[in-house]
C-alpha cells in the first residue's frame, strides 16, 4: 500500500472516530439533560406557602420570618376568597323573596282549609273525576304561590335555592298531612279519598319545585365544580375541615407552583357539566368557567382567582433537600425518597458482598486451574449463556426458588432480592475477572514460582495484586448495573410504597427501591401527571449512583495502576 493511500486511510479514519465519539456524546447528553434539567426540579423548584405548611405541620420544620410572613399574607387574600363564597352561597338578598314563598306556602294552606266545605265535596265524587277536581282546584290556589317561585328564581342563588327547594319540598309534605287530616276531621271521608286529597293537592306545587331543580342542577354542577378547584388549589378553609379529611394530598393546597397554575387552568378556569348528546345520553362537557359563568357571582369568584392568583400562593424559590432525606407521604405527591435510596444500597451492596467473592474465586479456577478441558469449556459456555438470560427470568427464579422452595425468607425481603442480584451479575463479574486474570503476563507467574512461592501463594501474592484494577473496574460496572435492575427485584424484594427500613430487617421485610418506585409512579400513580417531579428526581438520583459507581471504578484502577507502578 502506497504511503499516500496509507494517509488517506488514517486521516479517514481518525475522522470517522472522532465523529463517532461526537455522536455518541451528544445522544448521552441529549438523554441525560432532560433528566438531569427536570431531575433538579424535584428539590429545586417555586414553591407556594402550602409547602411551608406541611413541612411544619408534618415534618417539623421549623418555620423563617419570611414563611409566617408569607402565610399571613396569604391568609388575608384567602379570607376575601371565602367571604365571597359564603355570601354567595348563603345569598342573603335572597332571604326576603325566600320568605315570601314560605308565607304563601302556609297561607295557600290555610285558605284551602277555610274552603273546606268545597273540598268535601270534592271528595265524594268518584275516584278519577275526585283527583281530576282536586288538581284543578290546585291549581288555582296555588297561583300565587307559583308566581313568587318564578320571580325568586331569577335573582336567588343557585347554591343556596337548591336548599330551599328541598327544604320546600319536606314542608309541602308534612303539611298537606296536616291539611288532609283538618278537611276530613269530623266528615265520614274514606282513607283512600284522604289520601287522594294530601297527594293531588301538593302535586301542582312539587312540580314547579322539581322543574326549579332541573333547571339549577347544571348551574349548581358547574360551580360545585370550580369550587372544588380552588379547594384543589389552595386547600380546606379551616382547620376542623383540614381533619376531617382522610387523605394528606385533600389537606394541603398545591405546594408547586408549576402544579399549582396547571390547576388553575384546568380545574378552575375550565369546569365539566353535565350536557344531553344529540342522541338524548347525558355527558360530561368541559368548557370555560369566565364564558358559562360570565358577570355572575361565580364569575366574580374565578375573576378573584385569577388576579389575585399570587396573593393566595405566595410562589418564591426553595430548595427541599429533604428530597433525598424525608420518607414519602401519600403515595410519594408529599417528602422525599429516603427510603427508596437506602432500599437501593441494601440491595446492591449486600449483592455485591455475595457475587464479588464467588465471582472471583470461579474467575481464579477458570484462570489458574481449569484449563481448557472439556468440563472446563463447558462450565465456561454456561457462564456465558447465564449471563444472556433476561432479568425477568432471573426474577421469576428467585421467586420460585429461594422463597418459594428453600425459603430462605417467608416472603419478599431484601435478602431474596440480593441472592438474586447476585446471580444476575455474577456472570459478568465472573468474565471481567477471567480475563483480567489472564491479561496478567505469565512472566509474572514464573517469576514467583522460580522465587520459590506456591501456586496459591503466587496468585494471592503477585497474580491477584496485578489484576486488582481491571477486576475491580468489572466489579464496580456490576454493581451499577444491580443498582438499577427492576424486573428481579419486583418478584422477590420491592414494595412500591413504605418506611426505610433498618438493618436488622434486611433478612425478612421488603424494601422500597429507586428502579421499581421509578416504574410503579410512572405507570402506576392514580396521580401520575402531578407527581413527575418525582418521577424524574428518582431517575436523576439513580443515574447520579450508577455515574458515582463509574467514576469510583475508574479513580481506584487509576490508585491501583499508579501503586503498582511505584512498586
Amino acid at each position: 500500500m502506497k504511503d499516500s493511500t496509507r494517509k488517506i486511510l488514517d486521516s479517514a479514519f481518525t475522522a470517522f472516530s472522532r465523529v463517532s465519539l461526537f455522536i455518541v456524546g451528544t445522544a448521552v447528553i441529549g438523554f441525560i439533560l432532560p433528566i438531569a434539567l427536570k431531575g433538579i426540579g424535584a428539590f429545586m423548584f417555586t414553591a407556594t406557602v402550602e409547602h411551608e405548611k406541611f413541612l411544619s405541620e408534618n415534618l417539623d420544620y421549623s418555620l423563617s420570618k419570611s414563611d409566617k410572613e408569607r402565610i399571613r399574607k396569604s391568609d388575608a387574600a384567602r379570607q376575601k376568597l371565602w367571604e365571597m363564597i359564603d355570601s354567595y352561597e348563603s345569598s342573603k338578598d335572597s332571604s326576603q323573596p325566600l320568605e315570601k314563598i314560605s308565607d304563601l306556602r302556609i297561607s295557600t294552606f290555610n285558605k284551602a282549609i277555610k274552603d273546606k266545605d268545597k273540598l268535601k265535596s270534592i271528595l265524594s265524587q268518584t275516584p278519577s273525576k275526585r283527583a281530576k277536581l282536586i288538581k284543578e282546584y290546585a291549581e288555582g290556589a296555588w297561583r300565587a304561590y307559583a308566581d313568587a317561585l318564578d320571580d325568586a328564581e331569577r335573582g336567588a342563588s343557585g347554591f343556596l335555592f337548591q336548599k330551599f327547594i328541598s327544604e320546600q319540598e319536606r314542608k309541602l309534605e308534612s303539611d298537606a298531612e296536616i291539611f288532609a287530616e283538618e278537611i276530613c276531621k269530623g266528615a265520614k271521608i274514606s282513607r283512600m279519598a284522604r289520601n287522594s286529597l294530601r297527594r293531588n293537592f301538593i302535586t301542582y306545587p312539587i312540580s314547579l319545585l322539581n322543574a326549579c331543580r332541573e333547571r339549577f342542577a347544571e348551574k349548581n354542577s358547574a360551580y360545585l365544580s370550580m369550587k372544588g378547584g380552588i379547594i384543589e388549589l389552595i386547600g380546606p378553609r379551616s382547620l376542623k375541615e383540614k381533619e376531617d379529611m382522610k387523605l394528606t394530598r385533600q389537606k394541603y393546597g398545591q405546594t408547586r407552583l408549576d402544579i399549582a397554575q396547571r390547576v388553575l387552568s384546568e380545574d378552575i378556569a375550565k369546569i365539566s357539566i353535565r350536557k344531553i348528546s344529540q342522541g338524548g345520553i347525558p355527558i360530561m362537557d368541559r368548557v370555560s368557567s369566565k364564558e358559562y359563568f360570565g358577570n355572575s357571582v361565580p364569575g366574580q369568584i374565578l375573576e378573584y382567582v385569577e388576579k389575585h392568583f399570587d396573593e393566595l400562593l405566595q410562589p418564591h424559590f426553595t430548595i427541599y433537600p429533604g428530597f433525598f432525606t424525608d420518607n414519602p407521604i401519600d403515595a410519594n405527591i408529599f417528602g422525599g425518597i429516603y427510603p427508596m435510596i437506602l432500599g437501593t444500597f441494601y440491595l446492591t451492596v449486600c449483592a455485591m458482598i455475595v457475587a464479588a467473592p464467588l465471582g472471583i474465586a470461579a474467575a481464579i479456577y477458570f484462570s489458574e486451574y481449569a484449563g481448557n478441558g472439556r468440563i472446563a469449556n463447558f462450565l465456561r459456555m454456561c457462564v456465558g449463556t447465564l449471563a444472556g438470560v433476561p432479568s425477568i427470568v432471573f426474577g421469576l427464579f428467585g421467586l420460585a426458588f429461594l422463597i418459594n422452595t428453600i425459603k430462605v425468607s417467608d416472603g419478599k425481603s431484601v435478602f431474596a432480592g440480593s441472592l438474586t442480584l447476585a446471580l444476575l451479575i455474577l456472570p459478568t463479574i465472573i468474565r471481567t475477572c477471567e480475563e483480567s486474570l489472564k491479561a496478567v503476563p505469565n512472566s509474572y507467574r514464573e517469576g514467583a514460582l522460580g522465587l520459590g512461592a506456591g501456586k496459591w501463594r503466587a496468585i494471592c501474592g503477585v497474580i491477584l495484586p496485578a489484576a486488582l484494577p481491571s477486576m475491580l473496574t468489572g466489579i464496580i460496572i456490576s454493581m451499577g448495573r444491580a443498582a438499577g435492575e427492576t424486573a428481579p427485584i419486583i418478584f422477590t424484594a420491592a414494595t412500591s410504597a413504605g418506611l426505610a427500613i433498618g438493618l436488622s430487617d434486611i433478612f425478612t421485610q421488603p424494601t422500597p427501591a429507586l428502579p421499581w418506585n421509578i416504574y410503579n409512579i410512572c405507570s402506576e400513580h392514580e396521580m401520575a401527571e402531578r407527581v413527575g417531579h418525582v418521577q424524574y428526581g428518582m431517575a436523576l438520583t439513580l443515574i447520579c449512583i450508577v455515574l458515582f459507581l463509574n467514576l469510583s471504578a475508574i479513580f481506584i484502577r487509576a490508585k491501583l495502576q499508579n501503586a503498582n507502578k511505584n512498586k
